[in-house]
């Protein structure tokens, strides 16, 4: 088990965790907009917690969005500094693949469709097939767009029966016409937990999948969204 450094201030919450030989501790504060404020002091109450150093830390993972335009600057900048400072590598973590794989945990399928709700009508959106390597592979690619402007699905993916997860798909069931897609069973509200980071972020770290702090970018999907 590597230790493991997570930080997800994605939303509207600041959420921290250190994975190690002892097992995982957290800290989650729901105070809005504080997580700039919040963010290093819970870094270092873990780290005294557990008795890992920063120094000591194998890798760090960042929920690096889409999602709230500034928490996701917080947690980015935050991962590269720390990062930088000891020579720690860093994990980009994608918030829509893990809507996916808390999925695939808890509903025992193999295809996810995501749908995000994002501004101006638009949606985040991405498809998914379970990975017994990486918890999840991305079909095609990460999208934001109006539903009637996304990309189709692979001819083959088409064919898949899709479980649904997201708040896009309360205004946007008819992307799954827009897309010629089945799904199957109601909409999934899955619980994303700093222990399903952790393991997301070993899985990928094991992949070879970390890079150095400094090529750390947040995951806008498109650059021109402005929050």
């Amino acid at each position: 088990m590597n230790n493991i450094l997570t930080i997800d201030t994605s939303s509207s919450r600041c959420s921290v965790a250190v994975q190690f030989a002892g097992g995982l501790i957290e800290r989650i504060s729901d105070a809005e907009r504080q997580s700039a404020q919040r963010v290093l002091p819970m870094v270092s109450e873990l780290l005294s917690e557990s008795g890992i150093s920063l120094a000591e830390l194998d890798v760090i993972a960042v929920v690096a969005g889409p999602g709230s335009f500034t928490g996701v600057r917080i947690g980015v900048a935050v991962a590269q500094g720390l990062g930088m400072s000891q020579d720690i590598p860093v994990i980009s973590l994608s918030s829509l693949a893990l809507l996916a794989v808390a999925t695939v945990e808890e509903s025992a399928c193999s295809h996810v469709l995501v749908c995000e709700e994002a501004r101006e009508g638009e949606v985040y959106f991405a498809a998914y097939r379970q990975s017994e390597k990486l918890g999840v592979e991305l079909l095609g690619s990460e999208q934001v767009a109006l539903p009637e402007k996304l990309l189709p699905l692979s001819e083959h993916s088409q064919n898949a029966q899709w479980r649904l997860v997201g708040t896009g798909w309360s205004n946007h069931m008819g992307i799954l016409g827009i897309l010629n897609s089945a799904s199957t069973g109601q909409v999934c509200e899955p619980v994303i937990s700093n222990q399903l980071i952790a393991q997301q972020a070993e899985r990928r770290f094991m992949a070879g999948e970390a890079v150095n702090a400094d090529q750390v970018r947040p995951n806008y999907v498109k650059e021109q969204l402005d929050y």
